[in-house]
């Protein structure tokens, strides 16, 4: 019952404008360019994304509903939630400014109170106390809310139930039954994990390994895995309710190159705001990647071997080398063997 998925045909590309963007317009082809510097490999939901915006912008959508109800689904660490953030970062203020809701924290049937405020008699139904933060959610004429329900199967079933109203009325009422939280200005994302331990069993099969040598059915048997879990673990009528539904990729070994350049790129900004100038050769973007590279885990498992084998050679040369002082500094890490060196550049 996936209705849009990111395996159907993309749509016809849109007729060229010879004349710049006027200043304050909504351009299309900027954001998804930035979306994709930051969000690399995963160019299906980063088109998911953006047409979800343009669609509202124009004003096609349904008054009645959220802007757009966007389901993310892939393994960890592929960009699902980074991707909101971008969207953030672009649409409003910063890549925080954003209303995230953390499913893994109510795992119990209760917490579905949590969204609408204790039920009449039980304590704290006067104030309907909620989980949204109502400005964020709402915003204003000219910015559009942003709402992140962050690994959403990890919730009781209860409680997606309570998402129903939210993601088909694009209103959300209070226990009280004096309030009401409208979600109609807002772009409603989910994401989820689910199908992701199938996919990493089969990436560490040795027939899958075989398959991956000759490339034959990669990804789309994948894809397959996570479609039966949605539809095993999901309602018909939550999926009713979600506009588009878009898996992302596992990281192939290129994607992995471009996603260990731009965590080098982030630690070695944070360090020139100290005074650290770090040239990282491409020996030791090499070296990082295949040390940190592994499908299951995506990003983070580069991050970790990032953090474990650049920062720390990287912060001890700079710890020895000037102890004290915000003096510049340039280094130069390259690879020895298994191991990078940090040296000083002259």
């Amino acid at each position: 019952m996936l209705h849009d998925r990111n395996s159907a045909a993309p749509p016809p590309p849109a007729e060229e404008r010879s004349e710049p963007v006027p200043v304050g317009a909504f351009d299309a082809r900027k954001l998804s360019k930035a979306l994709s510097s930051k969000i690399v490999g995963q160019q299906a939901a980063v088109d998911a994304v953006v047409r979800a915006i343009s669609i509202a912008h124009v004003g096609a959508t349904d008054p009645t509903r959220p802007l757009a109800n966007i389901l993310l689904v892939g393994p960890t660490g592929v960009g699902k939630t980074e991707l909101v953030r971008r969207v953030a970062a672009e649409l409003r203020s910063g890549p925080d400014d954003l209303c995230r809701i953390d499913m893994n924290a109510l795992a119990q049937e209760h917490y579905a109170a949590s969204f609408s405020g204790a039920p009449p008699g039980y304590a704290g139904s006067k104030e309907s106390f909620t989980l949204f933060d109502k400005n964020t959610v709402e915003g204003d004429p000219y910015t559009p809310g942003i709402v992140l329900f962050d690994e959403v199967e990890k919730a009781d079933p209860t409680v997606l139930r309570a998402l129903l109203q939210v993601l088909d009325n694009g209103e959300l009422r209070l226990a009280n039954g004096q309030q009401k939280i409208s979600f109609r200005n807002s772009y409603v994302f989910l994401t989820s994990n689910l199908g992701s331990a199938a996919v990493a069993e089969r990436r560490r099969s040795r027939v899958r390994q075989l398959t991956d040598r000759v490339r034959i059915d990669r990804p789309h048997h994948g894809h397959h895995l996570v479609q039966r879990a949605l539809e095993k673990f999901f309602d018909p009528e939550f999926f009713n309710r979600i506009d588009e539904t878009v898996i992302l990729d596992e990281f192939d070994e290129q994607t992995a190159e471009q996603v260990t350049r731009l965590e080098i790129e982030l630690i070695t900004t944070r360090l020139a705001r100290r005074g650290v100038d770090v040239d990282v050769d491409d020996s030791a973007v090499a070296l990082l990647q295949r040390r940190g590279f592994d499908p299951v885990y995506g990003a983070r498992g580069l991050r970790r071997t990032i953090r474990n084998v650049l920062a720390d050679p990287v912060a001890a040369a700079v710890l020895n080398l000037r102890p004290v002082g915000t003096q510049p500094l340039a280094l130069q890490a390259r690879a020895v063997g298994d191991q990078i060196q940090v040296k000083k550049v002259p």
